[in-house]
């Protein structure tokens, strides 16, 4: 049997749930500011992007890590497609069916995609080149091998999963004229007090809560269960928000901040974030009283030697 060459990093079976009536996906691309259709076999993937070389796998199959994300992939799709289908039959406050092997399930698979990406994988390496854990020379499939092995060992993957599952869960619909879209990090973070997007690797705590678009009319916020204990009776529920183009949008343009390259949607609708892009790593949308320049500027230095690579 053949293994598969391409890997995708973020699942054909979620991105199946943003395409248009056509069956294509829209997708913006950062870089170079074109729109274009195409379809999820055909985005967010590079080839080989999970496998280690014979001598990095050190005698283990060097496709684990695909293998294991497939695995995962197959079981949390039929639990996300039920989400989608039994929220377009409840009304706000009304309670969504998941079970506690579910939700830990959907759990590590939303865990599992926030680290499984290019995104995460860039930012980690620069993290490491910034501390010096990566030495100067070191071979892509070095640091590939690398980034793994710290992921393995660190629990941060763990640490992330646990407090996915024991925050608070909130399905918010969008019955506006803009449709959500995702990108090829769809899983973003934001701060308690709505200030900030993060690009981060720590678990939700301090009130830092996860925003991930199911479909064009569906959203999960996973809000931690501290700083939001008062939204606890809305657990697995409906939003009691009704929300409107601005919230969207809003949303959106965290998609725009996590992407590492592509935008995707289910219409040709990307004006807003393209306004919105300059803004990455700048003050300019800051609100009033946010003074962290270092954080700023570190996104900002992170952005342009991706830019560099990408090149």
């Amino acid at each position: 049997m053949n293994e598969p060459k391409i890997h995708h990093y973020v699942p054909r079976f979620y991105l199946k749930h943003f395409l248009d009536a056509d069956h294509h996906l829209w997708i913006y691309d950062k870089n170079t500011d074109k729109v274009f259709k195409t379809t999820p076999d055909r985005i967010a993937a590079e080839t080989h992007f999970y496998r280690l070389s014979e001598s990095l796998a050190g005698g283990n199959d060097p496709l684990s890590i695909e293998k294991a994300l497939s695995t995962l992939e197959s079981k949390a799709s039929s639990i996300i497609a039920r989400i989608v289908l039994e929220s377009g039959h409840r009304a706000a406050r009304e309670r969504v069916a998941l079970s506690d092997n579910e939700r830990a399930l959907l759990s590590e698979f939303i865990a599992a995609q926030h680290f499984r990406t290019l995104e995460l994988r860039d930012l980690m390496l620069f993290l490491m080149e910034d501390t010096g854990i990566i030495e100067d020379g070191m071979g892509v499939q070095e640091r590939t091998a690398l980034y793994f092995a710290v992921l393995s060992d660190s629990g941060l993957l763990e640490e992330l999963a646990d407090s996915i599952y024991h925050s608070i869960w909130i399905l918010a619909k969008n019955s506006t004229a803009t449709p959500f879209i995702t990108s090829d990090h769809p899983v973003c973070f934001k701060n308690g007090d709505n200030r900030s997007w993060i690009k981060g690797i720590g678990p939700l705590e301090n009130g830092r809560y996860l925003v991930f678009p199911i479909s064009p009319s569906l959203i999960l916020y996973c809000k931690e269960s501290g700083y939001w204990s008062a939204l606890r009776k809305f657990d697995l529920c409906i939003s009691p928000v009704e929300l409107d183009d601005g919230m969207v949008y809003h949303e959106n343009c965290g998609q725009a901040f996590m992407a590492s390259r592509f935008l995707i949607s289910c219409t040709n609708h990307f004006q807003d974030v393209r306004d919105f892009i300059p803004s990455i790593g700048t003050d300019m949308y800051a609100q009033q009283g946010y003074t962290n320049t270092e954080e700023i500027k570190r996104a900002a230095t992170f952005n342009s030697k991706r830019r560099l690579r990408s090149k």
